[in-house]
This record gives structure tokens, sequence and C-alpha cells, in this order.
């Protein structure tokens, strides 16, 4: 009675969708659940919830299981009794009645579930039912239960798979979505981090130390010089001078008084001032010319 259904779905998908009791029962076409009675992975076979599903089902059989055979309506449970999940098999526990009559149906299915397709994108799902049937199941060919079984079995398993293929092509498609993202974020912050050429001339500042340092001297000196050299001014002013001077406003040169003071004492500092920017000048070029490197660039990545 062991039948074999292909879907588009993964290997690794599939075995969720095979090991949640409750979606798994739920996908059964013509199942009613009653009840999930819950109980935790610590307990389950090899850390799988192992739920107890209740529920009633309406089992056609005969006629190739289509719609001139005879249905029968079983109540019972349904569990994952033992799992293995290096090996990718996985035992479901059937234990059910006939709603009427004194019938019964109990037993396995067991089912092995193997990677397809050349990159692994789809999942061979082998299924070999070991059932123990009384009461009016046995009016029925060992033939016509293989039907009614494989039947429900692949009606169970595409659609099962197809609510977990959805699922996978939407957690895809997000994967996708936030890939591209993350590749754009940090192309931002690489553009954002990227460091411009930057000159440095720390090298030329510490040669032309000493230049800057005697220029220095030099106006120092100058000032100096200036300060400490004497007023000229006569020791005794006659009163009279100054009326005189006052008096005459058309003298031959109205600017005497100028070109007699500060002005002239300060007549070499432009002169200083002009020496020391050259020699400045002259004595970077120097360094230039003798470190080539001195002014380079570089990037940092």
């Amino acid at each position: 009675m062991a039948f074999e259904v292909e879907v588009p779905v993964r290997h690794r998908t599939m075995w969720l969708a095979f090991t949640d009791p409750e979606k798994m029962a739920r996908a059964v076409p013509g199942l009613v659940v009653d009840a999930v009675h819950a109980v935790p992975p610590a307990d389950g076979p090899e850390g799988v919830a192992g739920d107890v599903v209740a529920g009633r089902l309406k089992l056609r059989v005969g006629a190739g299981g289509a719609g001139t055979g005879a249905a029968i309506t079983y109540r019972g449970t349904a569990c994952i009794a033992g799992a293995e999940a290096h090996k990718g098999t996985l035992d479901i526990a059937i234990d059910a009645a006939q709603a009427r009559g004194s019938g019964a149906l109990a037993g396995y299915l067991r089912v092995t579930l193997a990677p397809a397709g050349d990159a692994g994108e789809r999942t061979l799902i082998s299924v070999v039912p070991e059932l123990e049937l009384t009461g009016r199941a046995l009016e029925f060919t060992r033939d016509d239960w293989h039907g009614a079984v494989a039947a429900l079995g692949t009606a169970w398993i595409e659609a099962l798979a197809a609510d977990y293929r959805d699922a996978e092509h939407e957690g895809s498609a997000v994967e996708t979505v936030q890939v591209v993202e993350t590749v754009q974020t940090v192309e931002a912050v690489e553009a954002r981090e990227t460091v411009q050429p930057v000159e440095v001339p720390e090298a030329a500042e510490t040669a032309e130390a000493p230049a800057i340092a005697e220029a220095l001297d030099v106006v120092a000196a100058a000032e100096a010089a200036e300060v400490a050299e004497p007023a000229a001014e006569p020791a005794n002013k006659s009163t009279e001078s100054v009326p005189e001077k006052i008096a005459d406003p058309l003298s031959e040169d109205p600017l005497a008084a100028v070109w007699n003071g500060r002005y002239e004492k300060n007549r070499w500092f432009p002169a200083i001032a002009a020496l020391t920017l050259f020699l400045l000048i002259k004595r970077r070029r120097r360094h230039r010319a003798g470190k080539p490197g001195a002014d380079s660039s570089f990037r940092m990545e």
C-alpha cells in the first residue's frame, strides 16, 4: 500500500511541516479537528512536539475512492509517535473507530522525506501505511483500500506542501529584499567613510621652524632697537616757539612734523619684513626640492 509524492518544496521546509501535528492534521481533506492536546517538545520524540489531534474523518472506499464508493466515518486520534531527523523519517500513529458500528482502524503511517531535484529544491515523500482494519472495512478489497489511502494521502501531502510553498516563497522574497537593503546600506557607509586625499605638511613645518624663529628674532631686534632709541627733543623748550608754529599755518613743509616723528624711526620695518618673507619662501622651496615626497597625499580606504 506504499505510495510516493514529489512536491516543489525543499526538504527542510517539508520536515517542519510534518513535525507540526496540528498543521499537518488540518491539511487532511475531509478531516474535522475537534481538539488538540498539547505535548511539550521535550516529551515528544527527539524533541518533536507529540501533540495529539482528535477529530473525525469521512473516508470513501471503493471504485478507486471516487464518488461511487462507500463512505465510512472514523472518529479517533493521531500523533507523531517517533521521528529521526537525521534519517528524515517519522511515524504517525492513528487510533480510530467507526462512528457507527464496531469497526476500527489503527496503526502507523511511516513517512520518509528525501531531497529531490538538481539543487534540492524538491522533496520526495514516501508513505507506507501499516494499518489494521476491522468491521465494515473488511467488505472492501485490498486494492480498494490502497486506492482510497493513496488518493487521500496524495491530496493531504499536496495541500500541506502548498501551504508551506507559499510561506517559503514569501520568506525567499523577504530574504532577497533584506540582502539588497544590506548591500545598499554597506555601500552608503563605505561611501561616507571614504577619506579624501589629505596633505601632511608635518615634515615641511618642522623643517621651516628654524627659519621662522630666525625671522621673528630679526623683527624683535628691530623693535627693541626702536624702543631703546631716545626721543630727540630739545632740552629747553621756548615758550615762544609754539605760538610761532601755530601762527604760521602755511609753512614750507606742512608734513615736517610727521617726517621727523615716529615714521622716520620705522622706515626700516617694511624692508625687514620683506626680507624675512623672502627668506621663508626660499627656505621652503629648498626643502621641497630636497624631499620631493614631503607634500605627497594618500587615500585611506
